[in-house]
Parts: structure tokens; C-alpha cells; sequence
């Protein structure tokens, strides 16, 4: 990968967050991934920056917190709603990947337990959502056929 990249982390449990963390060192893509236990945290801090993350990584499986929810709240915010948010968890359901794609998420990722797998994964989101078409600018009217 030729630019470094910058992410948010939002996962309640520290050992899923370190996993995470030492998978993004094995990439070598990283300039920066802060990590918090919430999406309330990564708005908190958000806000106190200049800048902003080129991703944020929602953990849906949290005991606590609806994943959905959260993507609700960091999607509200004008800070951060043009950010790529992708959920990952150890499994997803279809009707889980369906309604987080009409919530805004921009994809998923399943969780594999191998370090290495892991590191692989986000290599492929890092590629692939980089490649994705943009949606139109709001002052730009879209193409009509007739």
C-alpha cells in the first residue's frame, strides 16, 4: 500500500482491539489507529481534532451497545458522516448485512480469529473501498436517460 492510512477502532474488548491493532502493524498501512470502547468516545474525541479517520471500524457483536445504533450516531454527525464505516464481527447474518448496508455502512468484514487472516482482510477493504465510485456531489444533478 502506498499511502498510510488512518482509522478508528470501536470495540468494547481490549483483546479484540490489540488483535486488530497488531494486524494493521503486519499491514504496514497505518499512520494512525485510536482505538475506543464506543462510538459516544470516537465522536468525544473526534471532535477535538483537526482531521478526521479515512475509516472506522464498528465491532457489532458489543454486549452492550447496538452496533446499528452506533453507526446511527457517528453517521448523524457531520464530523464524521462522509467517513467509510465498516462493521466487523465473527459472523454476520443476511439480514444483519442488509440492514447495516441501508444504515450506511459502507461493507463488512468477518473476523477471523489468525492474525494473518486478519491483516489479509483489511488489506482487501483498504483496496477495495478505495475503488468504489463516489456518490454524486449533491450540486451535481445525475444523468437522465429518456
Amino acid at each position: 500500500m502506498r499511502q498510510k492510512i488512518s482509522c478508528f477502532l470501536i470495540d468494547e474488548q481490549r483483546d479484540n482491539r490489540n488483535q486488530f491493532f497488531l494486524a494493521l502493524d503486519l499491514l504496514q498501512a497505518t499512520k494512525a489507529c485510536i482505538c475506543f470502547d464506543n462510538a459516544a468516545h470516537a465522536l468525544s474525541y473526534a471532535a477535538q481534532q483537526t482531521g478526521k479517520p479515512d475509516y472506522i471500524f464498528l465491532h457489532t457483536r458489543q454486549p452492550t451497545v447496538d452496533g446499528c445504533r452506533q453507526l446511527e450516531e457517528l453517521l448523524q454527525s457531520p464530523l464524521l458522516a462522509d467517513v467509510p464505516v465498516v462493521f466487523y464481527a465473527a459472523s454476520f447474518n443476511p439480514e444483519d448485512m442488509t440492514r447495516m448496508k441501508f444504515l450506511g455502512a459502507t461493507d463488512w468484514m468477518v473476523k477471523p480469529s489468525n492474525l494473518h487472516a486478519l491483516r489479509d482482510g483489511l488489506k482487501l477493504i483498504f483496496e477495495t473501498v478505495r475503488q468504489r465510485p463516489q456518490p454524486l456531489s449533491p450540486t451535481l444533478s445525475a444523468a437522465v436517460l429518456v
